[in-house]
């Protein structure tokens, strides 16, 4: 029976670690969503927004369009102080990835939003960039971090941890209970 549970314990926890390899191994680029490379900016500064290979079609023309306060002054002038857009068209590259360089005007704060729409695909890919005004300190940490770590991008979900620990301190106690009833039959 023990060698039953230990072995059910030992399927699981290699349930536990192969799943997570085993959905990264499937090719899941078509259609892929971009990201930009820093997630807050400073105004006046640039951030680039990277998407894969695979994301768009070879070559295919992708409608651009920045959305923001004085969103417009990517090219234009306009008003500081209403939200503006700037559109344009780009052609994926030859693997259907594309990288798009964003220069942000001097008097930019807020969220921006950039926003591609593949003219072939249909595949929109949205993005959002947050910046700074130019008189805030720099030292602002991803707005999305609440401990001012790194997310590494873990694909074990917490109550698997939990799971997975339980299932050892289990086993611990199984081990320890087993041990100590051969002790009592064989000094009886």
């Amino acid at each position: 029976m023990f060698k039953k549970i230990l072995a059910a314990i030992a399927v699981t926890a290699g349930l536990l670690v192969a799943a997570p390899a085993a959905a990264n191994a499937v090719d899941y680029t078509n259609g892929a969503q971009c990201s930009f490379d820093v997630s807050v900016v400073e105004s006046g500064g640039s951030a680039t927004l990277i998407c894969i290979p695979g994301t768009w079609s070879p070559g295919e023309a992708i409608d651009w369009t920045v959305t923001g306060q004085n969103g417009a002054s990517f090219k234009l002038a306009s008003f500081a102080t209403a939200d503006s857009s700037l559109h344009f068209v780009k052609h994926a590259n030859a693997d259907g990835s594309d990288v798009l360089s964003v220069t942000l005007p001097a008097s930019a704060s807020g969220t921006y939003s950039v926003v591609g729409h593949g003219q072939t695909s249909g595949h929109e890919c949205p993005a959002t960039l947050t910046v700074l005004p130019a008189d805030a300190a720099s030292t602002v940490v991803d707005p999305g971090s609440s401990d001012g770590l790194a997310h590494t991008g873990s694909v074990v979900a917490t109550w698997a941890a939990w799971m997975g620990g339980s299932l050892i301190v289990l086993g611990l106690i199984a081990l320890a209970l087993v041990a100590w009833i051969r002790k009592v039959k064989t000094t009886s």
